[in-house]
């Protein structure tokens, strides 16, 4: 077991066979140098498609497609105020919807004060046993119970 120390024997200065300082330095260098170089490179290729990017027409004119429905709106405050005219206009008229069946429009106003007059339909549903019910039907005699009925047995 003899371990040979290479130390001074003062105790003074560093190891030297563990790290090599050139050593750290060179890749130091050999990373930078390498990052320098990979920077480059992408510059250059967005460079190189940059100035070899020419769109032709066609491409120019399928890019002016209109998107399918909900579209964006250009003025919404206008249309909003457009719809809510018509909401108002539809609220506030008589028109006749149907004149087969009889069916015409009046405004609002007009309808709640008739409401008001007429009254809401009700129905006393204690008073009426079978509201909502069918009535129960009486049971029909089935073919079978004819043909028992008439054979005799003796």
């Amino acid at each position: 077991m003899d371990h040979q120390n290479e130390h001074p024997t003062n105790g003074t200065g560093h190891e030297t066979k563990e790290v090599s300082v050139p050593l750290i330095f060179a890749a130091l260098s050999a990373l930078i140098i390498g990052a320098f170089l990979v920077s480059l490179l992408a510059v250059g290729i967005f460079q190189f498609f940059k100035n070899t990017y020419h769109p032709d027409e066609k491409a120019k004119a399928s890019q002016q497609v209109i998107p399918p429905s909900p579209r964006i709106d250009a003025h919404p405050s206008e249309e909003l105020q457009s719809i809510r005219a018509h909401e108002d206009h539809i609220l506030n008229s008589y028109a006749v919807l149907d004149p087969k069946q009889g069916i015409v429009r009046i405004p609002i106003d007009r309808a709640i004060d008739m409401l008001a007059q007429k009254g809401l339909p009700t129905h006393n549903y204690l008073d009426d046993i079978l509201a909502g019910r069918k009535a129960p039907v009486a049971a029909q005699p089935t073919p079978q119970s004819k043909l028992q009925g008439s054979i005799n047995v003796r």
